[in-house]
């Protein structure tokens, strides 16, 4: 799995979203963090082929719109180790409500570069330069169950290729505080993947817990992984 594939899926997953909608979970919800607020999402992802760590805050200082600048440092086994840095603008056109979808628009922009001085200016792999775009559609049950509907694409500059995007995600609640995730997602030309996890509460509507385990559809071993990640969620400033 190439660190551009990575990318495709990183383009799908730069998520802010509502109480319920954070990392792990690359497809995106259609809410956005409370007007005048900020958050930091962080987490890692683990698999035979490497580790990635990334922190992402986030601010909705005006017009419903959510601004987020974060970065990740990545080491793999095929392709050493690697920077990146997410700049994302996610606009909020219809308030998620209980019986209700919501919608938004994002557009963000990444960019990744190698960590060692040794690797060949030419390399195939870096640097990335990509930019994408993703509509998220959600709707909100009356018995607390969600789904996530996700449509774009990303454009990956250097290859010269605009490719769509997709996914498709749900949450079920298992307790008071903890809902079940599963999804599917993917970027056309290459090979989906799908994951599942359990989402918790450690202080309400403060901070969470997401784990998840995955992998690309009928494909195992090296590239399965698990993650973990933790959402915190600021006052109001203003």
């Amino acid at each position: 799995m190439t660190r551009r594939f990575r990318l495709g899926l990183v383009g799908l997953a730069l998520v802010q979203g509502m109480a319920w909608a954070a990392r792990p979970m690359v497809t995106d919800d259609a809410n956005v963090v409370d007007p005048g607020s900020c958050q930091l999402e962080s987490w890692v992802k683990h698999s035979g082929l490497g580790t990635e760590r990334w922190a992402l805050p986030g601010c909705n200082f005006f017009f419903d719109t959510e601004v987020s600048l974060g970065s990740s440092r990545q080491g793999s086994t095929l392709d050493g180790s690697s920077e990146w840095v997410v700049f994302q603008v996610k606009k909020r056109w219809i308030k998620l409500e209980p019986g209700r979808w919501g919608v938004s628009t994002t557009i963000g922009h990444v960019d990744g570069r190698a960590r060692a001085p040794s690797l060949p200016a030419n390399s195939l792999l870096y640097p990335v330069r990509d930019g994408y775009v993703n509509v998220p559609l959600t709707y909100l049950s009356h018995q607390g169950w969600i789904v996530h509907v996700n449509a774009g694409f990303i454009q990956h500059q250097f290859e010269h290729k605009n490719r769509p995007t997709w996914g498709l995600g749900g949450e079920w609640p298992w307790s008071a505080r903890s809902y079940l995730i599963a999804e599917a997602y993917g970027e056309s030309g290459t090979r989906s993947k799908v994951q599942v996890g359990l989402r918790t509460w450690i202080k309400p509507q403060k901070l969470q817990l997401d784990t998840t385990i995955g992998q690309p559809f009928g494909i195992g071993g090296d590239q399965r992984w698990i993650s973990m990640g933790i959402r915190w969620l600021g006052d109001p400033l203003f």
